[in-house]
């Protein structure tokens, strides 16, 4: 009885072993798909915003097909060394095949892109309190900085940027820095003159004083979404139109008009939110609203390079892409996927199906030409 009990215990260990060894197999696996998963991409996600169309260019029977994409969740990592500029990394879809003989060239097109920013200071006690003019002071070094802001956003002459300047302290709604700033305005001057309007002791008594006490941050979020969304079409994700919100502040939610739930519950999917905090700020969730990825923590002393840092940002995730191709089905009706494959940072992302027809031309493929990556 024994031996037989023995013997029991012996299969029952080898078996245990045997499960243990394919349990560990087949979590290997998982954990492999699983971490691609995540790997793939920061959720990469490609819009169409112009579909499949037909260029021609000068010489008889030549052209090539476009199609202009924008991004969702571009990854960070790609701020210094842009992938999606890489030609190599696209492959076209041809009615379900991947066809190694299409050719294909990457432009990234800025141009195309109206983008709305919302530019959201915290103009309550703490900020105002040491005095505009006073060298050195939060308010002075906030002048300096939004200044240069605004020469990065609307300097450039081809730049598609606009701006508006909106304050929050007490008050329940956020407000327009001057009339001249309450819509995107591309005029730099307008918006320099506002910001220099908080050199002027008269209006902070006419306009801040006395709203010093509280900070509306919660309800200020909230309301810079909904602005922005009466400037570009929130709810159609292919527009060539892109929302940024910029908030500076030194503190915390007091007001507690809204609540922190539905502040975030706010936030809009297809608008930038970017926040810079100095001093007492609630980082936590600032890097909530922001995403941690475009908080910036500033001092007083370096308020301009978080705003440079914003900026740098705004531009980076602000990029269309025209995609160019020749397919390699020379007759009739094709579906057309554009495939991007990043082996490198394990990232990937396809273009919704879209449908060209051919018609039967010998016809000549002449991409631009586009510097080679």
């Amino acid at each position: 009885m024994k031996e037989g009990n023995s013997m029991y215990k012996s299969i029952g260990i080898l078996i245990f072993f045997i499960l243990l060894s394919g349990c560990g197999r087949v979590g290997s696996k998982d954990n492999s798909v699983t971490t691609f998963g995540k790997k793939a991409s920061g959720d990469l996600e490609f819009i169409t915003v112009k579909k499949s169309h037909f260029v021609s260019t000068n010489t008889q029977n030549s052209g090539y097909y476009q199609t202009i994409i924008k991004t969702i969740h571009k990854p960070d990592i790609y701020a210094s060394d842009d992938q999606l500029e890489i030609a190599s990394n696209y492959s076209l879809i041809e009615n379900n095949k991947h066809k190694e003989e299409s050719k294909i060239s990457i432009l990234k097109s800025n141009n195309e892109v109206n983008s709305e920013i919302l530019l959201l200071l915290d103009l309550s006690g703490s900020i105002i309190s040491e005095g505009c003019s006073t060298p050195g002071s939060t308010c002075r070094q906030l002048i300096n900085s939004t200044m240069q802001f605004i020469d990065n956003i609307v300097g450039d002459a081809n730049s598609n940027f606009q701006m508006a300047i909106y304050y929050f302290n007490a008050k329940k709604e956020i407000m327009p820095l001057s009339k001249q700033t309450e819509f995107p305005t591309g005029n730099a001057t307008l918006l320099k003159n506002s910001i220099k309007q908080l050199n002027n002791p008269q209006f902070i008594q006419q306009y801040l004083q006395g709203y010093e006490n509280s900070t509306n941050l919660y309800g200020a979020v909230k309301q810079s979404g909904e602005k922005i969304c009466d400037w570009i079409d929130c709810q159609n994700k292919s527009s060539f139109e892109m929302g940024s919100v910029v908030v500076f502040t030194d503190g915390r939610d007091l007001a507690d008009i809204i609540s922190k739930k539905d502040m975030l519950k706010s936030l809009k999917d297809n608008i930038q939110y970017y926040t810079i905090g100095i001093g007492d700020a609630d980082n936590k969730t600032l890097i909530e609203i922001s995403t941690k990825a475009h908080h910036f923590e500033a001092s007083q002393d370096n308020i301009q390079s978080a705003f440079t840092d914003a900026y740098n940002n705004i531009l980076y995730n602000s990029s269309f892409y025209q995609i160019n191709y020749c397919p390699s089905t020379q007759e009739g009706s094709v579906r057309i996927k554009i495939f991007f494959d990043d082996k490198t940072n394990h990232i990937r992302a396809y273009t919704k199906e879209d449908k060209i027809s051919l018609n039967n031309l010998d016809l000549r493929c002449d991409l631009p030409l586009h510097p080679a990556r």
